[in-house]
């Protein structure tokens, strides 16, 4: 009994091609290749992506600036010239 396992544990180097061995030894490196791509990418910003952001930086800045121009008006005519000034800029 002992015999047909022992046999067919010492065929399974044979049995593995040359083809099909550097298959199985390959995969686990080239998964791994694909996860630090995947890594690089998303850690990755391009122009376009730094531009947006700098546009979103920009215009929350502007909002801040124009509530806090808003909080700090006295009256009716103050409120009106700030908003016409973040209005005229635009």
């Amino acid at each position: 009994m002992r015999a047909p396992t022992l046999l067919f544990i010492g065929l399974i180097p044979a049995l593995l091609s040359g083809c099909v061995a550097s298959k199985i030894v390959t995969a686990p490196f080239r998964a791994a290749g694909t996860v630090v791509e995947t890594a690089v990418d998303a850690t990755t910003q391009t122009q376009s992506e730094r531009e947006e952001d700098l546009g979103r930086r920009v215009l929350a800045d502007r909002k801040r600036q124009r509530d806090l121009c808003l909080d700090e008006a006295q009256n009716k005519q103050e409120r009106r010239n700030c908003k016409e000034a973040y209005e005229r800029d635009d």
